[in-house]
């Protein structure tokens, strides 16, 4: 919650205004005072007369009323107390959105994903053309990076099939040093070799990458052919 406080301001004209009538109380006292003494002494036997007349007295209970008024019952802005006011913390509701290959093919109508696993740009611009030209044969896809993914969707992937129609996963993999998966399919080499998932009915097929002069000449797409099948 938060706490809103209200600008408090001490109102120092208040405070001046009974000040000054407190100071004219006391100069019509000391007044009063001085005029008494003379007579005083110059009659020491006369019968001494009453400090304050009848209309002494009116002027300062008048004056008393007023000051304890202005004090203690004057409702003035400038000498409240500052008022706390609690509100409520607006908290916005941050709408799921559903995210990943899967969602991205229901969204856009696509039924063909191209996952690529590269290390030097060339297999992701090959997923990228391939992509583009399954349009051309009525079959328009998205090009996905299998490390930003969660390649266990690929589980769901035949879901998609009365809602689209057919949908196709295209791997196009590189082949990196001694037979090794490129840094962004390591993982999803894991999956494969694991043998963790299901992918009963799912179509696909598998673009290897590589240079036939190399000993482990396209093992990585050998490989990942090998194991969708056996898992689907």
């Amino acid at each position: 919650s938060l706490l809103q406080e209200t600008t408090y301001r001490p109102n120092m004209r208040s405070k001046f205004l009974a000040g000054m009538l407190f100071c004219l109380l006391g100069s019509l006292v000391a007044a009063q005072t001085e005029e008494e003494q003379p007579e005083a002494a110059a009659d020491p036997e006369a019968e001494p007369e009453p400090m304050f007349g009848t209309l002494d007295y009116i002027l300062l209970a008048a004056i008393g009323a007023a000051a304890i008024w202005w004090l203690f019952f004057r409702d003035s802005e400038g000498d409240k107390i500052p008022e706390y006011e609690i509100k409520p913390m607006v908290v916005r509701e941050t709408s799921t959105v559903e995210k990943g290959f899967l969602a991205k093919m229901r969204k856009t109508g696509r039924r063909l994903v191209v996952f690529y696993g590269s290390q030097t740009g060339t297999a992701e611009e090959f997923a990228g053309r391939l992509a583009k030209e399954g349009a051309r044969y009525g079959l328009k896809g998205i090009v996905a990076d299998p490390e930003e993914e969660n390649m266990e969707d690929l589980q769901q992937l035949t879901e998609l099939d009365s809602e689209l129609g057919p949908c196709l996963a295209v791997f196009m993999l590189a082949t990196y040093g001694e037979g090794d998966p490129t840094d962004n399919a390591v993982e999803f080499n894991e999956k494969l070799t694991n043998d963790g998932m299901d992918l009963n009915g799912m179509k696909f097929a598998v673009f290897g990458l590589g240079n036939k002069t190399y000993e482990h000449f396209n093992k990585m797409g050998k490989f990942a052919d090998l194991k969708l099948e056996e898992l689907g």
